[in-house]
C-alpha cells in the first residue's frame, strides 16, 4: 500500500507540503500540481490504514483528468514523527476536516476515503456539515459491514478481500513505523457503525468497492447507500480488482471521482 518517504520524494511529478492542523504539521502528497493555487474542484485523499503511497496511481490518473488532488498523510506513517493526529479513525477524520479549512475553504472538495480511510473521510464530512456547501464524500472499499467487525469473521474473509492485489502495494518501512498503532486504528474502525452515522450526512455520497473486494460487498455498498437518507444525492458502482484498487485499476476510479467532483460543484 505503501512506499518510503525517500522514494516518494524522488518522484518528479509528486510533491510534499506541510500544513499547520491544530498546533501540528499534517504532510500531503500532491501529484503534478498546477504552478498556481487552483480555483476548481480539490480531491482529498484518506487512505486505508493511513499508508500513502498505494493511492499514489489514483492520484495520477486525476490530475491526468484535471483534477487538483492530495494524499493526507493521516494519522502520519509515512513521516517523522511527531504524528499530527491519533491512529483513530475519528481523530484522522477531525484532523481532515481540519485540513479541509486550512487549504480549501472556498473551493468545491471531494473527499475520497479508501478502507478505513472511508470511515474518517464520513468524519470528516459530517464534521464539514453546518460549515459550508459545495464537497462531496466518495467511501471507497469501506470496511467493516457488522458481520466482520470481531477478528475471527474479519479474519476469515482477508484472504478472499485482496485476491487481485500484489505485494509490491505495501512497503515495510511505512508499515513498520505504524506497527501497533495500525492495530489501533484496525480497532477504532471495528468499533464504528457508519450505517448509523451516515443517516446525517447531507452532502452527496458515492459508495464504490471492487468487485472482488471482500471487505466491502455489494450488499454493504448497498446498505450505506440507502442508509444515506439525508444526502442530497447517493451514487453507487462496483469497479474492477479487490480491495486496492486504487492501485489496480486508478482509471476507474478516477472516472467515477469526476462525476463526484460534479456533484461537489453543483452542491453549493
Amino acid at each position: 500500500m505503501a512506499t518510503t518517504v525517500g522514494d516518494v520524494r524522488e518522484r518528479s511529478d509528486v510533491r510534499e507540503r506541510s500544513t499547520p492542523v491544530g498546533g501540528r504539521a499534517v504532510r500531503s502528497l500532491r501529484v503534478s500540481a498546477p504552478p498556481a493555487e487552483a480555483e476548481g474542484p480539490l480531491v482529498v485523499i484518506l487512505p486505508g490504514l493511513g499508508l500513502p503511497f498505494y493511492t499514489l496511481p489514483t492520484a495520477r490518473a486525476l490530475s491526468a483528468r484535471g483534477l487538483d488532488c492530495e494524499v493526507l498523510d493521516l494519522p502520519g506513517f509515512g513521516a517523522a514523527r511527531p504524528r499530527p493526529t491519533r491512529p483513530n479513525i475519528h481523530a484522522i477524520g477531525l484532523s481532515a476536516a481540519g485540513w479541509v479549512r486550512a487549504r480549501a475553504a472556498h473551493r468545491p472538495v471531494v473527499v475520497v476515503g479508501h478502507s478505513t480511510g472511508s470511515q474518517a473521510a464520513l468524519t470528516a464530512a459530517l464534521a464539514l456539515a453546518g460549515e459550508r456547501r459545495g464537497y462531496s464524500l466518495v467511501m471507497a472499499g469501506p470496511t467493516f459491514p457488522p458481520g466482520q467487525r470481531r477478528i475471527l469473521p474479519l479474519a476469515a474473509v482477508t484472504p478472499f478481500a485482496y485476491r487481485d492485489d500484489r505485494p509490491r502495494e505495501l512497503d515495510p518501512a511505512e508499515v513498520g513505523r505504524g506497527r501497533t498503532s495500525i492495530v489501533e486504528m484496525l480497532h477504532s474502525g471495528m468499533r464504528d457503525a457508519p450505517e448509523r452515522r451516515i443517516a446525517a450526512l447531507r452532502a452527496p455520497l458515492t459508495v464504490t468497492s471492487g468487485v472482488h473486494d471482500a471487505f466491502a460487498p455489494a450488499s454493504w455498498i448497498d446498505t450505506l447507500a440507502t442508509s444515506a437518507v439525508s444526502s442530497a444525492r447517493t451514487r453507487t458502482s462496483l469497479l474492477g480488482g479487490s480491495h486496492n484498487n486504487l492501485f489496480t485499476h486508478p482509471d476507474e476510479l478516477a472516472d467515477l471521482i469526476c462525476l463526484a467532483a460534479a456533484d461537489a460543484v453543483d452542491w453549493r
